[in-house]
Order: C-alpha cells, then structure tokens, then sequence
C-alpha cells in the first residue's frame, strides 16, 4: 500500500472518529435537553392541575376531580397522572403503557429518555387534600431525538465527505513528488536512470529527490562511459571513418545475418553505388575534397532511404551499397531513381554539371531478392546490375527484380496453403537447444525451435516457411501455436525443472488478439511462469521500440524473462540495450566467430560483457562451435549455446 493511500486511511479514521464523537455528544445533548423539557412539561402540568383539583376535592367531588384528570389525560401527552391522598391512598390513576413509534428500538436502547415527573400538593386553606403526580409521555420526545439524530448524522456525513475530499487534495499537493520518487525507483529497477525535475518543497522529500538524482546521474554516467567505451571498439572493428557509414567487414556480416537470421525476412532489395573516376577526382582536386564528396553523397542516402535502409554500408573507396527489407517488386524502379536523382544533385554540389564524359560519375544498381538466395549470390548479381548500369552511360539506373534461378518452387500461394493447413491440424515439431553454464555445465533453458510437418510427413525447417509467414502476416498465429506446446510442456510434471526459451515475432506485438491471450495465459501460470524466456532480435526490437517495451513489460510483471537475440553486430544494439533492459541478451553468433579471428572484436564483446553486467544484465554466447571458442570466451561469460554444448534435438511428447 502506498504512503499517500496510508495517511488517507490514517486521516480518514480520525475523521471519522471525531465526527462521530461529535454525533454521539450532539445526541446526548439533546437528548438531556429533552428530558428537562419533560420534566418541565409534567411539573408545570402538575402545578395547573392542582388548583381545580383543590376545589373539586375540598368540596368532596371525586367525580369532578376525575373529569379533570381525565381531560388533561386525554390530550395524549402524559404516561401517567396519580392523584393520592394525605395518607398516600390513591384518589383517582390514568395511566398509558410507554409508546415509541417509528422510532428503531436499538436507538431508543443506546438513548433512553428517563421522563422525570412533576409533582404538586392539593390544598383547600390550610388542609392538605392531597398531591398530584404527572409522568409526560415520552414518545413525541424519542420521536424528535430520532429525527434530529438522523440529521445531526447527515450533516456529519456531508461534513466527512468534504473533509475526505479535502484531505485527498491536500495529500495529492502535499505528496506529490512521492509520485516523481516513485516513477524514479521504477525507472531504476528497469535500468533507466531519469531525473526528477519537480523539487518537492518539503525539506525531507527534497534531500531524498536529490539523493535519487545524484544517485541515477552517477550511475547513468558510469554506463554511458562503458557504452562510449563499447561503442568505441565497435567502430574500431565496423564503421567507416570518412562516411559514417559500416565498413565492407560490417555490411558483409549483417547481410549474413539478415538473410540467415531468425526473424527470416520474405524478400528485399539492395541497392549499389559506385563512384566512377574517383580516384582522378581526388588526384586532380584533393583527397579532403574527395573524402567530402564521399560523405554528402551518403548523408543524401541517408536523407532518402531513411528507417526503411536497415544496413548502410561503404564497400570500398568509392562503392556504397544500402540493403532495404520487406519491399515489393513495384517499388525497387522508384526507389532507385529518387535516390539517383538526389545522389546527382549532391554530386553536382562538388563537381558542377559541365563535365565531360571522363569526369566523375554515378552508376546505381538495385538487386531484388527473395527468401533464400545466400549473399554471394546477390552481390554477384549487384555486381551484374552496377556493370550494366556503367555501360549504359554516366549516372544510370539498373535494376534487376528475378533471379537468374527459381529458389521457390512452390510459390507464394503453395506456401500460404502449406501453412494454413499445418496450423490448423497443428502439425509443428518442436526442437530444443540448451543454453548451458560455461563452468558449472548446468542449464539456464532451452531455445525453443519450431519445424513444419508438411503433407508428407517431412519437417521443414523455419528459414524456409517463416519468410512466406511473415510475408502472408501469419506470425501471430504461428507464435501462438509454439507458446501453447510450450505451455503444455510447462504444466507436465515430467518437465518440472525445464525452462524454455521462445522467439517472439515482431508481427506479433502488433497484433492485439495475440497480446491479449498471451496476456491471460501467462496470468494462469502462477510460478510456472518464471521458467518462461521471451526472445526478440535486435532487429525485431527496432521495427517499433515502444512495442517491445511494452511486451518486455507484460512478460516480466507475470514473472517471465525478456531477452534479445541476435545482439552487438548492429550499431544501434547498444543504444537498445539502454533503452529497453532486458534480462539477458544473446551475442550474434556472428560477432562470436569474429572473436577468434580478430582483437578488436574481442575487445569489443568484453565491452559489450562489462557494459551488461554494469545493468544487472546476463550474456550469453551463441554460435559457440570449438573448443577454442569456449576456452576463450569462458572467462567472459557465464553462459553458452552452440553445437559445441549440444545441438538441437526434438522434444519427446
């Protein structure tokens, strides 16, 4: 329970308890003032009655003396009048059992009114006739008392409702940077490190808002150093100084890894640009000049291609090629020539427009592929389109959208079909591969794989459906399929101690449908949800950042885990890593192989190790093949996976 919902209740209570003090004194008051005023009523009645009775009784008429007891009896206002004699017999009695009507009988039991009576002494001269006794009848009292206790209730009420409404606006006022405090603790536990902006005015909550500010900058600060430090071997080892841009090495490893990756892209195209006679242009002008030229000309790629380029590269000195994912055939022309034309105008920026022939140049080539094609078939075929374009004169477009062979036999529809009707006989195969403690050698869970059975009977594997799924916007269902047989695994208790990892597509998070029923099946699990792994690429994270997050969010606040895969080869990985913690993330396997063969990406996954762990955050090595890999990464690391710990096998029913 929160502080400000405490004090409410705090403050409330007293509240309430005042006002009821208050109500139950108020009641009481009345009701004493009530019983003076019967009192008063029956003495002041004994006292008029005593008169006519003296001369009634000193005459000796009873009858007459009961006549006028009985006309002020019957006015319904007394219990009881006794007229009684000098030696205390009794001369003339009306009585009336005590009434109290439309009055609850607790009520007149926590307040009863005790009448008092009045009393007068009958005398003729100086003989004692006798005395009069006068009892008031107390209903119409208990009446008012309960009336007015009922109103006295509702002001008190309106009153505590008020003072309730006011103390909730002055808490919200008052409490207000607990608010900035709380998000703040959040923020940190999540591996963001804010600052509270809003300066509380009380003195305590202002030294506790400045001692979580300080608290988060030298913290953010030291995490920026190491992502500065990471960063900083990362370029070492993949960026292009003079553009920008990722050198020949990174765009050849990330375009691997597109292609060959788990988020198994259905189509794309990658654009080629060659500088002709650079090399005259630099020896003629200078290489400052040139190695300007250079850089416009990638920054109006940029400007063009913008989100939709997810790898930019250098190839060489005066090669540029730009790999765009998930476009349509009908888009490739186009897209070409808005990028020619804004490349031709930063050209002219340098070169003018009244060159000769020999002068500096653009050839642009755009390739089209499809799942399945490897990357030296593609860059064969960009070399094919930029060659093309060179022969057919300065700043030329070619572009190329088939195949020189058929990569898919069965074709879009066949593929639709095939997986349509596996979802819904449920005809998938399950695989696992452990992630395993480097020096302990016990296992943190199982990546879940998942193969299609076609009509045959024969399993395919995902980089062959996934594209086509992907392409037909079946993800959602076919993730939704793999958590249920991973659920059903779950909850078999011969599976008690297993843990499992499943891969999450980005199609998925935007689909409510999924997010909702993923959402109810988790809330079902109890604990068993905290041996759940959730798993995104890097790149499926980037497509739309505040989606992951969110997904990351619903996961971990049922108790599961959020991770990354397919980490540190993309230059945005460590701005991720910042922006949404997960758990643990998963190096490429890529950069992993790197770490034999090359210093800097040692250096460069150390950082990456050091800046994780700085934020609580576990890594895992993929791709681990050797002994030699293990051997050099175990120091590093705590954890593994790779056919060097064991390859993957299928899941026993």
């Amino acid at each position: 329970m929160t502080l400000r919902r405490q004090l409410f209740l705090a403050i409330s209570l007293v509240f309430l308890a005042i006002f009821i003090g208050l109500l139950f004194f108020g009641i009481k008051n009345t009701r004493n003032y009530l019983e003076q005023q019967l009192g008063s009523h029956a003495q002041d009645t004994a006292t008029s009655l005593a008169l006519p009775l003296s001369l009634s009784l000193g005459k000796g008429d009873t009858v007459l003396a009961q006549t006028q007891v009985e006309s002020v009896f019957d006015r319904g206002y007394f219990k009881r009048i006794v007229v009684i004699s000098p030696t205390a017999e009794v001369i003339i009695t009306r009585e009336l059992p005590e009434k109290i009507g439309n009055v609850p009988l607790w009520f007149t039991g926590i307040f009863p009114l005790a009448a008092p009576g009045g009393e007068s002494f009958i005398s003729a001269g100086w003989r004692q006739l006798g005395k009069v006794i006068v009892v008031s009848q107390p209903e119409f009292a208990y009446r008012y008392l309960w009336s007015t206790s009922l109103e006295i209730a509702a002001w008190m009420f309106a009153g505590y409702l008020v003072a309730l409404l006011l103390t909730e606006s002055l808490l919200h006022f008052i409490l207000s940077p607990l608010n900035s405090i709380e998000r703040a603790a959040k923020a940190i536990q999540q591996r963001r490190f804010e600052q509270i902006q809003t300066m509380p005015r009380a003195r305590e909550l202002a030294r506790v808002v400045r001692a979580m500010n300080d608290m988060s900058r030298r913290i953010s600060e030291i995490l920026n150093a190491e992502s500065d430090r990471a960063e900083g071997f990362r370029k070492q080892l993949f960026h292009d100084e003079v553009t920008g841009l990722d050198n020949r090495r990174s765009f050849d490893l990330r375009l691997n890894e597109l292609l060959e990756g788990k988020e198994h892209i259905s189509s794309g195209v990658v654009i080629a640009l060659e500088v002709n006679h650079l090399k005259e242009f630099n020896t003629a002008d200078s290489y400052a000049h040139g190695d300007a030229l250079l850089k416009g000309l990638a920054a109006a790629a940029k400007e063009v291609l913008g989100h939709r380029a997810v790898i930019s590269g250098r190839l060489g000195g005066a090669s540029f090629a730009f790999v765009l994912v998930e476009v349509r055939p009908d888009e490739v022309a186009g897209i070409c020539n808005r990028l020619n034309r804004s490349l031709q105008s930063q050209l002219n920026q340098f070169v003018g427009t009244t060159q000769d022939a020999n002068d500096v140049s653009l050839s642009l080539g755009g390739v089209y592929f499809r799942a399945g094609e490897t990357r030296s078939q593609i860059m064969a075929r960009v070399d094919l389109a930029i060659e093309a374009a060179r022969q057919t004169g300065s700043n030329e477009v070619q572009v190329s959208l088939e195949s020189s062979e058929e990569l898919d036999t069965l074709g879009s529809h066949g593929w639709r079909d095939l997986i349509l009707d596996a979802m819904h006989e449920n005809r998938w195969i399950l695989m696992g591969q452990s992630v395993v403690h480097m020096h302990k050698g016990t296992h943190l869970h199982q990546e879940v794989m998942l193969r299609l059975v076609d009509k045959n009977g024969h399993g395919v594997v995902a980089s062959k459906f996934i594209p086509m799924a992907m392409r037909h916007r079946f993800m959602a269902d076919v993730d939704r399929a793999v958590v249920t047989l991973v659920l059903r695994r779950l909850q078999d208790t011969r599976f008690a101690d297993a843990a499992f990892a499943v891969n999450i597509s980005s199609q998925s998070l935007e689909d409510r449908g999924f997010m909702g029923w993923l959402g109810k099946e988790l809330a079902g699990l109890g604990e068993n949800a905290s041996r759940l792994y959730f798993e995104m690429s890097r790149y499926g994270c980037s497509l739309d950042l505040e989606a992951a997050r969110q997904f990351a969010q619903l996961v971990r606040r049922h108790g599961a885990k959020f991770g990354i895969d397919r980490f540190g080869l993309d230059p945005n990985s460590l701005q991720t890593l910042r922006l949404i913690p997960p758990d643990y993330v998963k190096l490429d396997d890529v950069l992993v192989g790197e770490t034999g063969r090359d210093e800097a990406a040692v250096l460069l996954v150390n950082a990456i190790v050091t800046l994780a762990r700085s934020m609580d955050v576990l890594v895992i090595a993929q791709g681990v093949e050797t002994a030699d890999q293990a051997a050099l990464l175990r120091d590093n690391h705590d954890y593994g996976q790779g056919y060097y710990f064991g390859e993957p096998t299928q899941f026993e029913d």
